[in-house]
């Protein structure tokens, strides 16, 4: 795959967000990445900024901001599993795996009650999904012998 712009980057992430076939090559998948933590940067900046008044507006506005970080999160959760199956693909790996290298180290994540060992083995199988994502992509030629 060519080097892709961060703007076209984008428009491919958001217009064919539920397109699971196909691949998606490392600059792609980086400058999609940059744009969710620049998302969910601003969204935690926002957070901070306000301040800690108990107040019934303060209040009302927290619950808005908590509304407007889950709703930004549910509408970009398709797209960006959608990109992180095309990337497995295009890196050569099963997108299977994605069940092992992201999902599981969340719900560890959920579910642990302090524990260093399960903190840790999250945490490591969250770095190799990064190490997947990061591999060359793998061309599959359909008259290779």
């Amino acid at each position: 795959m060519a080097f892709v712009s961060p703007v076209s980057a984008i428009r491919h992430l958001l217009t064919d967000y539920v397109d699971f076939d196909g691949r998606s090559g490392r600059s792609q998948y980086w400058w999609s990445l940059l744009g969710l933590c620049l998302v969910g940067g601003l969204f935690y900046l926002w957070m901070r900024s306000r301040q800690m008044v108990i107040s019934v507006t303060a209040i009302f506005a927290a619950d808005i901001l908590l509304v407007a970080l889950l709703l930004t999160s549910a509408l970009l959760a398709m797209p960006f599993a959608s990109l992180h199956v095309r990337r497995y693909r295009d890196a050569g790996m099963s997108p299977w795996l994605l069940l092992m290298t992201v999902f599981l180290p969340f719900a560890l994540l959920y579910l642990e009650m302090g524990n260093v060992l399960v903190d840790g083995i999250a945490f490591g199988l969250l770095a190799v999904n990064l190490l997947i994502c990061a591999l060359p992509s793998k061309y599959h030629s359909l008259f290779a012998g």
